[in-house]
Formats: structure tokens, sequence, C-alpha cells
């Protein structure tokens, strides 16, 4: 380990040895203590992404795309009757659910997204076929 150069790849991963990046307390044997400490709280270590520019919003086609993204990687959730529309950062659903948790399920995800400022959820549960 002597005389080794950290890798390059994300601080805190394997691909960072010997370096760690971390709390020196979490740190695995065989690494060297790195310059920051990622996990480290306070306004100097707040999470900055997401934030624009002052001024800055999001455009709706944007903001339609990450939604149909976020809906397509719900694990439990059919989005295949759904529609989505935005104006001005307000997300619209429109369409039917199999169950009441996939509306309440489908609001959620949406509300995630940087961006929406409402939710307008007009989904609906779907009636039963035998």
């Amino acid at each position: 380990m002597k005389n080794e150069q950290p890798k390059a790849g994300r601080p805190g991963e394997t691909s960072q040895w010997p370096r760690w990046e971390g709390p020196a307390e979490s740190r695995p044997s065989g690494y060297l203590q790195g310059e920051a400490n990622i996990f480290a709280e306070g306004p100097e270590r707040e999470k900055q992404i997401g934030k624009g520019p002052s001024g800055y919003e999001r455009p709706d086609d944007l903001i339609v795309q990450d939604v149909n993204e976020r809906l397509t990687q719900e694990a439990f959730l059919d989005p295949g009757n759904m529609t989505v529309s935005v104006e001005n950062g307000e997300v619209t659903l429109e369409g039917y659910v199999a169950h009441f948790a996939d509306k309440t399920r489908a609001e959620e995800a949406v509300l995630e997204i940087e961006g929406v400022t409402a939710c307008r959820n007009n989904l609906r549960i779907a009636p039963e076929r035998h």
C-alpha cells in the first residue's frame, strides 16, 4: 500500500482504495483517511443537487419526461392506463389504476420530482373485470 495513489471512482466505494472519504470510525481496514468527510453534516455539506440558478424553472417537457420515467420505474405500479400532462409545473394524471394505493403511490412519486409544483390526480380505480 506504500506510495499508492487513490483510484478514480465515487468516494467511499471500494474502487477508491486506498482512500476512504467517509467518517473515520467506519473506515474499512487498509484504507487511508481521505481529504474530506462526504458524510459530514452542517450547511457546508448540504446537498445542492436539484437547485437551479435564481429564476430558473424547469421546462414542462423535461418534467413530463421525468414523470413518465418515474412512473415507469415504480415497481408496484402499472402506469399502462395513465396519461401525463404538465402545465407550468403542475402535473395532471389521467386514466385508471387497479387500486386506491396505486393512485396514492403515483401522486407521491410525481411530487418528488424537481420542478413539480402540484399534482392534479384524476386517476380512477378501474372497474373489476371478472
